[in-house]
């Protein structure tokens, strides 16, 4: 149950039923279009699976932030054990409550949370952060200050409503403080086959005309770096969004 206190709190949620999960999935439905949201159901059987300890040693996390009922934001992640990486799905955050860091605590007790996954899954440590966020996001250009690598790589979310897929700018935030320049293309291979496999729940990944491509160009390669954070131009099939994908509100 939410808090009563006026005091900004970060919740787990794990259950399609709590009035958490209800009111941040409403933000859900505002903030992205119907191409990019996925049905309630999905929520509902990932916490199922969960509480049924069927992710291990992968899981998935919803952290909501709160005042008291009032929601703010909230940020959804999955912990890929296949590459020992987390991987941010949806991250929302009021315009109101702009200036207030609600984006930034979001994401801080995301990793956290990830980490410990890493720990229960034998690693020593996370390996980083992956993530999804559209061309010109201009957080990404402050976090490549910090290390992370917007991946030489034509991404595409896989459509969620049947109708187009979306480019995006998929990225690489090392956990430790050394910079990393590349990740070995064996390993974004695997995180590739994870996020449409595991995240988007696409049966037959092998099968979509978009996966294989972003395969393709990784062929060959024994290492994937970084590259430029331009605005090209969108292909044609590719929707205006209303929000950027991934990273809404990071102060």
């Amino acid at each position: 149950m939410a808090a009563r206190s006026n005091r900004l709190r970060i919740s787990a949620v794990s259950s399609a039923g709590d009035p958490l999960f209800r009111r941040a999935f409403t933000l859900y439905s505002a903030a992205f279009p119907p191409g990019e949201r996925i049905g309630r159901e999905y929520f509902r059987n990932l916490f199922e699976e969960s509480r049924l300890g069927l992710l291990a040693p992968f899981n998935f996390h919803f952290l909501v932030a709160h005042e008291g009922e009032r929601v703010l934001g909230f940020i959804s992640g999955t912990y890929l054990a296949i590459a020992n990486l987390g991987f941010v799905g949806y991250l929302a955050v009021r315009p109101s409550a702009a200036g207030r860091q609600v984006g930034s605590r979001l994401r801080h007790r995301l990793i956290q949370s990830v980490k410990r996954d890493a720990i229960a899954a034998g690693h020593s440590g996370l390996r980083g952060m992956m993530g999804e966020v559209e061309h010109g996001n201009p957080w990404l250009e402050r976090m490549r200050r910090r290390g992370a690598l917007a991946l030489d790589l034509d991404y595409f979310q896989p459509s969620t409503d049947g109708t187009a897929v979306v480019p995006l700018v998929l990225y690489f935030q090392p956990a430790s403080e050394r910079r990393v320049r590349s990740l070995s293309a064996s390993a974004l291979r695997q995180v590739l086959y994870a996020i449409y496999r595991r995240l988007y729940r696409i049966r037959f990944p092998l099968k979509q005309p978009e996966f294989r491509r972003m395969l393709r160009q990784i062929q060959g390669r024994s290492r994937v770096g970084g590259r430029p954070l331009t605005c090209p131009a969108k292909p044609r099939a590719a929707r205006a969004k209303k929000i950027a994908k991934g990273i809404l509100r990071v102060e």
